[in-house]
Formats: C-alpha cells, sequence, structure tokens
C-alpha cells in the first residue's frame, strides 16, 4: 500500500537469545569486499476514487510519513549464484536461503525510527513453518497502528488473509490467486507452484525514502525474502561484518542482512535530516501455534468486511517486481521484444489483473454503469428485439445469421465502444492512472540502456490491464446461455 520508493524493486540453534540493534556504518565500517560492476455526466469513471470512511484510513497510509499505520506490499528477488568471499551481492542470495530455510519457526522484533515519526515504530514478523501461517505488524509504542497475516482453515479458526488498520477489519479476497498468477507469470518453466488457496507468503518489512512498508512475500524456495531490497543494479558497495552482510546502495542507503538467520538485521538512510534507520531487535523461536494466534489483532466479525489486493494497495510491489522482471526478461522462448513477451502472457495477465481486482469490478467504474453493462437478461431481450427486426427488414442479409451470432456482434460493438471510453478517459481511471503512475516510479531506476525497453514494456502493461477491464466488466458468453428470452 504505500508509495514506491527510491528502491528497486535452521535448525532451532540458528536462534540467538537476543540479536542487537547494530549501529550505523561509518567509513570505517567493516571491509570493503565487493563494488557495482559498470556492468458521471456522460463519463464511466469517477474523476477521483470515492472511498467510504474505513477506504480513507487505508488511502491516508499511501501518502504520509513513517508513523502512518502500516503499508503493506509483496516483493521478492531471485539470485542463484554460490557465494564466495570478494564475489557480488548475487552471490549471497543462495546462502542467505539457506539460512533462512533453516531458521524454523519464528518470532522477530524490529525498531523503527525516523525525524519524521512523533515516535518510534516497532515491527514484528512471525512464521509458522509448520501451517504456513504468517504476521506482518506495525505499530507505534502508543498501539497505533497495522497488521496483516495469513492462516489455514482448521482448529476452530477461519482460514485466509487478513488486514487490520486501526478499527478497519478486511479478508483480502483473492491474495492467495493473484500470488500464484505472478509465480506463474515471473516462471513460467516451473511446475510446482503453490496449490490453489494456499499463497506460501513469508513476512517481511522494509524502510523506503518516506514510508516504512510491511511485506506479506511470495516465498521463493532457496531465497531469503529480506534480500529484494537490495537489487544488484543498485549496490555499491558490499562490506562483509561478523554479523551481517552490509550492502550501500546508490542513494547512500545501506541494508545489512543477518548471516545467521538470513533475516534482515539493519536498514538506513544518509543522516542528513536525521536518523531514520530500522532495526532487527530480537529473534527467537516460536512457541506453537497458540503464540501465533496470541498475536492476531481481535476481530469485531459485525465489521469485517471484504476487499480486493488492488483496493487495499496490496498488489503496488507485485506489479512492480513484475515489470522489473519483464524488462530483464530476454530468454529467446519467452518473448525478447516487449510486444512478443506481453502476447505470449496475455491469458496469464489476464488472470493477474482479474485476481487483483479479487474477480470483482475494477475500480473506479460507476456502479450503475457496471449494472448496466452486465445486464444479460436485459441486453438477451433487446437484442433478440433487434435482431428478429433485422431478419424482418432485410431476410436476405440476415437469413443465415443467428442469434447467437448477432448476440456475439452486439457485446463486441459494446466492448470496443468501453474500450474508447476506458482511453478517453485513462487519466481518470483510478487503477490504469495508478498502474501508470506506479510504473512511473520504476522507469526512474532503470539503468539507460533499459529505458526505452521498460517504457515501451510500461505502456502494454497498462494497455493488458485496460482490456483485462473490458473483460471484467463485458466477459464472453457461451452460446448455452443464451436461451431464447
Amino acid at each position: 500500500m504505500s508509495r514506491p520508493s527510491r528502491r528497486r524493486g535452521g535448525s532451532p540453534d540458528v536462534f540467538p537469545a537476543s540479536r542487537k540493534a547494530q549501529d550505523p556504518p561509518t567509513d570505517s565500517a567493516g571491509g570493503r569486499i565487493g563494488k557495482k560492476n559498470s556492468n458521471d455526466g456522460g463519463k464511466i469513471f469517477h474523476p477521483q476514487v470515492r472511498l467510504d470512511p474505513p477506504h480513507k484510513l487505508l488511502e491516508s497510509l499511501c501518502t504520509t510519513p513513517m508513523n502512518a499505520p502500516t503499508a503493506i506490499c509483496c516483493f521478492f528477488l531471485v539470485a542463484s549464484i554460490n557465494p564466495a568471499i570478494g564475489q557480488p551481492v548475487e552471490a549471497w542470495g543462495e546462502e542467505l536461503g539457506r539460512k533462512y530455510a533453516e531458521l524454523g519457526s519464528f518470532r522477530a522484533t524490529y525498531r523503527a525510527v525516523s525525524p519524521t515519526a512523533e515516535e518510534p515504530l516497532e515491527g514484528l514478523l512471525i512464521e509458522d513453518r509448520e501451517t504456513g501461517a504468517c504476521l506482518v505488524r506495525l505499530q507505534s509504542e502508543s498501539g497505533q497502528g497495522g497488521a496483516v497475516w495469513w492462516m489455514p482453515q482448521g482448529g476452530g479458526e477461519k482460514g485466509g488473509t487478513y488486514a487490520k488498520f486501526g478499527d478497519s477489519t478486511f479478508k483480502v479476497r483473492g491474495l492467495a490467486e493473484l500470488v500464484r498468477r505472478h509465480q506463474e507469470l515471473i516462471s513460467p518453466g516451473e511446475r510446482e507452484h503453490p496449490p490453489a488457496g494456499t499463497p506460501n507468503l513469508a513476512p517481511s518489512i522494509q524502510l523506503g525514502v518516506e514510508t516504512i512498508s510491511a511485506f506479506l512475500s511470495p516465498k521463493m524456495p532457496g531465497l531469503s525474502p529480506a534480500f529484494s531490497g537490495a537489487p544488484p543494479s543498485r549496490v555499491e558497495e558490499l562490506r562483509e561484518r561478523q554479523d551481517s552482510i552490509e550492502l550501500i546502495l546508490d542513494d547512500g542507503s545501506w541494508i545489512r542482512l543477518d548471516r545467521g538467520t538470513g533475516l534482515l538485521a539493519g536498514q538506513g538512510y544518509p543522516e542528513d535530516e536525521g536518523e531514520r534507520t530500522l532495526t532487527l531487535e530480537s529473534v527467537e523461536p516460536l512457541q506453537g501455534r497458540n503464540a501465533f494466534l496470541r498475536e492476531i489483532p481481535k476481530i469485531d466479525p459485525t465489521k469485517l468486511k471484504e476487499a480486493s489486493p488492488e483496493a487495499l494497495q496490496l498488489a503496488n510491489v507485485l506489479h512492480s517486481a513484475l515489470f522489473h522482471q519483464f524488462v530483464n526478461q530476454t530468454h529467446p522462448e519467452r518473448g525478447q521484444k516487449p510486444e512478443e513477451l506481453v502476447t505470449s502472457n496475455a491469458s496469464g495477465l489476464k488472470a493477474y489483473w482479474l485476481a487483483a481486482w479479487g474477480h470483482g469490478v475494477p475500480p473506479g467504474f460507476p456502479d450503475h454503469v457496471v449494472r448496466m453493462l452486465r445486464d444479460l437478461e436485459g441486453q438477451k431481450k433487446q437484442f433478440h428485439r433487434d435482431w428478429a427486426a433485422a431478419k424482418e427488414a432485410r431476410p436476405d442479409i440476415m437469413k443465415d445469421v443467428s442469434f447467437f451470432h448477432y448476440f456475439q456482434l452486439r457485446r463486441m460493438k459494446l466492448r470496443d465502444e468501453l474500450r474508447l471510453k476506458i482511453e478517453a478517459e485513462s487519466t481518470k481511471q483510478p487503477a490504469l492512472a495508478h498502474l501508470q503512475l506506479l510504473l512511473d516510479g520504476e522507469l526512474s531506476k532503470l539503468a539507460a540502456g533499459q529505458a526505452a525497453r521498460g517504457r515501451e514494456l510500461a505502456k502494454l502493461m497498462v494497455q493488458s490491464q485496460r482490456e483485462a477491464m473490458i473483460s471484467a466488466i463485458l466477459p464472453k458468453i457461451p452460446e448455452e446461455a443464451l436461451n431464447s428470452p
């Protein structure tokens, strides 16, 4: 839910009793072992997103500083090089992934400090490796904040993904499928994806330039979620410390990755405007399922609402990660050219966007417009009258035109009209405008040689989302559904 920042993108004995925060790096901190290689009036959209009061709280989370409630995102990075002293930052991905896998069920606490925050934020990550349940929470010392968690069905508990911000609690509809669709797009050759309804998520926290974000990351085998904050293209120095690997990024910020657990050990920015840091305070084994259940925020069932990942802005970083994956996708069998790449993934992208909307109406379409376009019975009656009138008026032309064929032609015309409307009002369509803004931010992170490809891919991804909107509102109707009116 946070606005994109300027970032790209165990056995039980591995637990220490407590891991203390480390001091921010200085010029003399650690030995440098690596350096980055150069290498409504007629309009179909509301002019603005109209949110009811609970959503206004969520809306504010995207634009307020770090003392605001939690911002929830999803993100990950793929790396697969064996580590060794002096090797590039990619080399640590597999090693940290092994440490993270060995960690077992855990409970980790963090502390975030910022000059824009009235008080520090306390972060909590919990992962139950036996059930897949996970939780991430950020809150101030006064108790204000938010959390997001996933848990399986069973033990008298209702499974699924939930998010709570202040007094507003949501059942997130479609996140598990969204993550699965995302993984299918970024690894099309991978046969083993999480089964439907099992998102296979990992909790993470990351400090951005203006916001702090709490992650439910798609868990990739052999990789640590903490590594997602350090794409190799942005790492200018790598320093090996006794307990951590320290990465100095191109904006002067730094990230530390804990060598014993694979968790994020610390993160910070230059102190020109005051201290802005995130530090790992402690890591300990999770003491069973009950320990996890005790940390879940209390829910008032009468106030529980449903919302899609897109409506709660839980999909932002997934969109960003998918964009960067496409930018860097050069495998000839998967389509190196942007248009070929997007075309070859058209069905997957459609399923991805639909999942982001929880298979509901895309954000920004007025209810009366959707009801009109989705009134299948009304369309069947009207089109049947028109078809009968046309056959009577032009029997020579219409003699071989079945009602199903005529119906499909009229629906196609409706889709074309809707497409033109969307194009004409694209800047007022919240989902499209938001995606474009998001991708514009990601474009600024690309190397000069990737800019042209990135611009073309951003354009094609927005077009892909637009086509998915049309399919969501005006899906194709099978012939068996067209009984005589």
